[in-house]
């Protein structure tokens, strides 16, 4: 006997459905098995570049005379910036927001908005103070171009490794059965 043309629909929609593998998922977090998760708190990493890209700043507003050093420094700190993605995909928020729960969603939204308020205040409070000091001390325009270099890379930095390292510490550990 012939199956129904209903059945055969149905079968193809959920081997279609097996072809995700979201079933294999669902089941996995059902029966209780643990859960392997490859992003971790990074509690110390993402604070060498920062700790670079600040030394790059004050290196380029106290010393106007080593140009040469402030731009083997920026190279320096360019590469470091280079490996903040690496730095940001294995931290706590590597994944992707829409595989969030209620408390991933939350962490990441409040450690994207102290990183926002936080470069707002230091921008709006240091642009105005590196434009009084330029023109109290008299800057040249390649010392001026320096400064502008090191804060943009300063702020790019704080940009890339901010949310990490303020989730990480605000990551509280799940307790372990």
């Amino acid at each position: 006997m012939k199956p129904p043309v209903i059945e055969t629909f149905l079968l193809k929609l959920d081997d279609s459905l097996r072809w995700t593998g979201i079933p294999t998922r669902v089941s996995a977090q059902m029966s209780g098995a643990p859960i392997e998760r490859k992003h971790r708190p990074l509690r110390w990493i993402p604070i060498w570049p920062v700790a670079f890209s600040c030394a790059l700043f004050i290196l380029s507003l106290t010393l106007p005379f080593a140009l040469d050093l402030v731009e083997l420094a920026s190279a320096l700190v360019a590469i470091v910036m280079a490996m903040a993605p690496v730095i940001h995909m294995q931290g706590p928020l590597g994944r992707p927001s829409y595989e969030d729960d209620e408390r991933e969603a939350a962490l990441r939204k409040d450690s994207f908005l102290f990183c926002f308020g936080l470069l707002a205040c230091l921008n709006c409070l240091g642009q105005p103070f590196l434009v009084i000091l330029a023109v109290l001390q008299h800057w040249h325009a390649a010392k001026s171009v320096v400064v502008a270099i090191s804060a943009l890379m300063l702020n790019v930095t704080l940009f890339q490794n901010l949310p990490t390292l303020y989730a990480s510490w605000n990551l509280q550990a799940l307790p372990k059965e």
